[in-house]
């Protein structure tokens, strides 16, 4: 029995090894994104950019491409007022000015794709890079950044309803998809 774990620790336990380290990178990552608006509005926002930035960018691509004529894109954080000892900041923002049943849902909904980017760079990882814990490591942050920022607001979920048109036309193409691929 020894000696079958030593051959896996040759064969590829190190990169177990790594691939744990990285579950322990993401752990730790949740747990300082939970709580890096303690120390501060600035760190926050710090923290934030990155994946506002990830965000933001595919509502803008997907509204260009869907006709909804994007005509506004900030990252720039907006303070948008306070309740008690609590700030609200806007961190980024695009203004679509025509969010019709064809674009209105996919704009909306176009940071959930970037959870295809992640699973593409997990599975196309170690083809690019060594599998060393570094690279390794870095991968585990890109993918973290990548799912995180997929993560539709409140006002994103309001459009993406807004609708019930372009609603019915998913719906209609998802159920068609759903038949003939099945």
């Amino acid at each position: 029995m020894r000696g079958g774990a030593i051959k896996q620790l040759a064969d590829g336990g190190t990169q177990s090894w790594h691939h744990f380290a990285g579950l322990l990178l993401v752990i730790a990552l949740a747990v300082m994104q939970g709580r890096v608006g303690r120390i501060g509005t600035f760190w926050q926002i710090a923290w934030a950019l990155p994946g506002t930035i990830l965000h933001e960018l595919s509502h803008l691509l997907v509204a260009a491409f869907t006709g909804g004529r994007p005509v506004g894109f900030s990252v720039v954080p907006r303070r948008e007022g306070s309740r008690g000892p609590v700030e609200y900041w806007r961190l980024g923002s695009v203004t679509i000015s025509r969010p019709g049943p064809i674009s209105a849902l996919p704009s909306a909904l176009a940071p959930l794709a970037l959870n295809a980017v992640a699973y593409y760079l997990y599975r196309h990882w170690a083809t690019w890079f060594p599998s060393d814990l570094p690279h390794t490591l870095l991968m585990y942050a890109a993918i973290y950044l990548f799912s995180y920022s997929s993560i539709p607001s409140g006002q994103d979920l309001k459009v993406a309803v807004s609708s019930p048109t372009g609603l019915l036309l998913y719906a209609a193409l998802g159920c068609g998809a759903w038949f003939l691929w099945r």
